[in-house]
């Protein structure tokens, strides 16, 4: 293990690989939740609803 990160920090292609995995990773992660928010439905209150005039 202490290899694998020695040699990740020697070489800057590596090292570029692997923050651009990480941040692949990560903006996979945030479209997921964006979509999973995104598909439920919108829920309203009926007495909200009922006061709002539109402005």
């Amino acid at each position: 293990m202490e290899n694998f990160f020695s040699s990740i920090l020697q070489n800057p292609v590596y090292l570029l690989l692997s923050v651009g995995a990480v941040a692949f990773f990560i903006l996979l992660v945030v479209i997921y939740r964006i979509h999973k928010i995104h598909s439920q439905e919108i829920f309203v209150h009926q007495a909200w609803g009922a006061n709002w005039k539109g402005r």
